[in-house]
């Protein structure tokens, strides 16, 4: 009887805690960290749903990439392991949305799986950040701030008031990954990745972070840096990023859809700078076309010519051996050299597969978007790999 009893109390413990954690879930509002965290959870391709954003238009005059489609891309044999498979394969079982490979303004193969479409919305995770380097670039030639070596109090001043390490933190030191501001790489509650994706208020947030390193010696892949480079933008040019953003580069490259850039909350508004750009993949297409064309669009010099050249500027000391020995983070892009002096890839990355590869010996433009890497070793050998082929 006693024994009975016993299990009888377990199971009424159980149920009790199980009625506290679901009644703490229902009360938790997506208006707080914390209830982000619970309630959404893994982040994922259909993101930009979640947030507010700043909304973007369409072209009324877009440009389009010639279509020269070759059909026989998609039978490429790709190595797989110890096997060769076909390209279209490799896609279709990876959960990739869309597949494009363009070379001297043509497209030659465009793929779309997944349930995707050429009209579907892609979020773009971290590869906003490299066109965040852009948009600071696009800041620079318009006078707003006066170069990437200026120190990032120039523009915070308030944060001299966390640490006196603030003082000799340069806006390049944060576009490198070299800002030494603590970054707590896990998922857990208490770690940063997820604050830096789900916090609805990133402008406090940011405001109360302690530097750890010296800024400029040692890389960290850290979210935090390019939201100050946003709070830069916005205190240098008086407008949100998202704003600037589509004044200066959106506009003028002749968008065939629509598109949108997140924000942290409805209350802040502050523009997700390390995730957020909401696009179809035939336009996240054209920034590598402008990046292609050394910042130039047509006829227009949009990113100065200078910033683009010191972005694909080989640092040796900027080598990130754990990701391999021929790649370099330099202004928020991962660059390929061979000679240690000249990228001859210069690639986005974002979160579950979001690439963007330009190869500028080959005038080649590769785009893979998807809702995971699926079961690829590398999907940086494959876009080489049909690079070569081609």
């Amino acid at each position: 009887m006693k024994k009975k009893t016993t299990i009888a109390y377990k199971w009424i413990g159980i149920g009790f805690l199980i009625s506290l954690l679901s009644l703490f879930y229902v009360s938790c509002s997506t208006n707080t960290y914390m209830g982000r965290w619970m309630k959404w959870r893994a982040s994922d391709i259909n993101d930009h749903q979640k947030f507010p954003a700043f909304e973007f238009s369409q072209s009324e005059t877009p440009f389009h990439f010639t279509h020269s489609v070759d059909t026989q891309i998609g039978q490429l044999l790709i190595e797989q392991g110890k096997r060769k498979v076909s390209l279209l394969h490799l896609i279709q079982i990876s959960e990739t949305t869309a597949f494009l490979i363009i070379r001297n303004d043509s497209i030659l193969f465009e793929h779309y799986a997944s349930g995707y479409t050429r009209e579907s919305i892609n979020t773009s995770f971290s590869t906003a950040k490299s066109i965040t380097a852009l948009l600071l670039g696009s800041a620079i030639g318009d006078g707003y701030i006066t170069s990437e070596h200026d120190a990032v109090t120039k523009y915070l001043p308030e944060l001299k008031q966390v640490s006196d390490l603030y003082d000799g933190l340069q806006i390049n030191d944060l576009t490198d990954m070299r800002s030494g501001i603590q970054f707590k790489d896990h998922d857990l509650p208490w770690g940063d990745k997820p604050k830096a994706y789900y916090h609805p208020m990133l402008r406090e947030k940011v405001m109360q972070l302690p530097i750890k390193y010296k800024p400029g010696e040692k890389f960290q892949y850290n979210s935090y840096n390019p939201i100050l480079v946003g709070m830069i933008l916005e205190k240098a040019t008086g407008m949100p990023p998202a704003k600037y953003f589509e004044k200066s580069i959106w506009n003028k490259l002749g968008m065939e859809f629509s598109g949108s850039w997140s924000a942290d909350s409805e209350v802040s508004m502050m523009t997700k700078m390390e995730s957020g750009l909401n696009l179809r993949a035939i336009d996240f297409a054209k920034f590598g076309r402008l990046v292609l064309n050394n910042g130039k669009w047509n006829d227009e010099q949009i990113i100065p010519l200078g910033w683009i050249a010191k972005s694909t500027l080989i640092d040796p000391n900027h080598n990130v051996n754990e990701f391999g020995s021929e790649i370099y983070y330099e202004n928020f892009w991962w660059l390929y050299s061979r000679d240690k002096l000249t990228p001859y890839i210069i690639s986005a990355w974002g979160h579950l597969g979001q690439y963007l590869y330009i190869f500028p010996e080959k005038n080649v433009i590769i785009v893979r978007m998807g809702k995971d890497l699926g079961p690829i070793e590398s999907w940086g050998r494959i876009f080489k790999n049909v690079v070569e082929k081609i």
